[in-house]
């Protein structure tokens, strides 16, 4: 007898919060996303923003947690994509703020599509364990926002660097 598997080339993809420390204040703004920011990307960046990642993948998952970046200059100003301190569109500044959820995108011919919108939760104030996001800024990387750095493991806390406090996030402050 001959058995046959047959695959749908579904993934089950979890979604990691280990980022996350303890309960989280209210503090999520919606930011739009630039897709070409993450399609364009070296593959060794790619695998660190997504998962689910594969020679034939057609869905894809921006992680949570992924620290997001303001972009200031080109075609697409004013939009949000990974921080990379390799970019040159204002994304090498610092981060904004940190990706709420995980995002689905889907490859098709066309290019990636977000599976509902690119417009997500971003948040601009909590608690992390910044050695589990999905990137690690450097410690000398300016944070906007409202977050505090905590280690599990000895309790120590350090509030993350924000020298750009003057620079605001659209939905808050004046």
């Amino acid at each position: 007898m001959v058995s046959m598997i047959h695959s749908t080339g579904v993934r089950t993809v979890d979604e990691d919060q280990t980022w996350r420390y303890g309960e989280q204040l209210p503090g999520t703004v919606s930011v739009t996303l630039d897709m070409e920011t993450f399609s364009k990307a070296t593959t060794a960046k790619q695998k660190q923003y997504m998962t689910g990642w594969g020679d034939a993948s057609t869905e894809l998952w921006i992680k949570s947690g992924l620290p997001l970046a303001r972009i200031t200059s080109g075609k697409s100003e004013g939009l949000y994509g990974p921080y990379d301190p390799d970019a040159t569109d204002g994304r090498q500044s610092g981060v904004a703020g940190l990706l709420e959820s995980q995002i689905k995108v889907v490859v098709t011919v066309n290019g990636w599509e977000v599976q509902d919108s690119e417009i997500v939760g971003m948040r601009f104030r909590g608690n992390v364990i910044v050695e589990n996001l999905p990137v690690v800024p450097a410690d000398t990387v300016t944070w906007e926002g409202d977050f505090v750095s905590v280690k599990p493991d000895t309790g120590e806390t350090k509030r993350l660097s924000n020298t750009a406090a003057a620079t605001t996030v659209p939905g808050v402050g004046a």
